[in-house]
């Protein structure tokens, strides 16, 4: 009976490490209703959680998403609602002239905690049996023009702490192009591994369309095949453990439209 009782500790030991809540490793996605507004149209957008992209699986915690539109210096505010039905965040912007805007998301940092009784939402400090825990936080930014893209827009930095930076202008690309891509942590190159995919790519879970790696300059090379809206997504883990958790996972996802 002992053997059996430890056996059987084991086996859930073991699906505690790789049973993740979903929470945490989706990917985070705001998507327009429509890629080619139209100025001082009121556009509809929903930031989605999944797997599939561009499907929504879950609803992020609205409590815990920032939303933003911006436009060079100007920086505004973006109210979202709970749309339990699409499983989606949903909100509306207007765009007030022609050229190139960002909606910029941010997933604030919620700390998830496993332990030999499953995960828990919250500090690891005061739980017994704790095998990890984590803070996990994601960006997103979504680039898109109304009639004529401006110069500038595409390559504007807005200090997200994980930030995709098109180094070319993603409205002048085509299918067969190559686009070249920054990434930066906490404003400097970081050096990581590169996925992309594009819209309908793929109805299966976690299925990228590209994958590369940036050179030591933290610059990326993504080759579009197809035209679509593209995602390119990167994540890095800061492995510095604090009194409530071991190690800080950031994502960022860059959203944009291939003609």
């Amino acid at each position: 009976m002992q053997k059996r009782c430890i056996g059987v500790f084991g086996v859930l030991f073991v699906l505690s490490c790789f049973v993740v809540p979903a929470a945490l490793s989706h990917e985070f996605i705001v998507k327009p209703a429509t890629m080619d507004p139209h100025a001082h149209q009121v556009l509809p957008l929903s930031v989605l959680s999944g797997h599939i992209f561009m499907v929504s699986e879950e609803m992020e915690p609205a409590e815990h998403v920032v939303l933003s539109l911006v436009k060079g210096k100007d920086v505004k505010p973006v109210s979202i609602e709970k749309n339990p039905t699409l499983m989606t965040l949903d909100a509306a912007v207007t765009l007030e002239g022609e050229g190139s805007y960002l909606l910029c998301g941010h997933r604030q940092g919620v700390i998830w905690t496993n332990t030999s009784q499953g995960w828990k939402q919250g500090s690891k400090k005061g739980l017994k049996n704790v095998i990890s825990s984590g803070k996990y936080e994601k960006f997103c930014k979504t680039l898109v023009h109304v009639d004529v893209p401006d110069k500038d827009t595409y390559k504007h930095v807005v200090g997200q702490d994980l930030e995709i930076v098109p180094l070319d202008d993603p409205a002048s690309l085509t299918p067969g192009d190559e686009g070249r891509f920054k990434v930066l942590f906490r404003g400097r190159p970081l050096a990581t591994t590169v996925y992309a995919s594009y819209d309908g790519f793929s109805s299966r879970p976690n299925t990228w369309a590209y994958m590369t790696e940036t050179d030591e300059t933290g610059v990326a090379y993504v080759k579009f095949h197809h035209p679509g809206i593209w995602m390119i997504r990167v994540k890095n883990k800061i492995d510095q453990a604090t009194e409530d958790y071991d190690a800080h996972v950031m994502k960022s996802v860059l959203v944009f439209n291939v003609k």
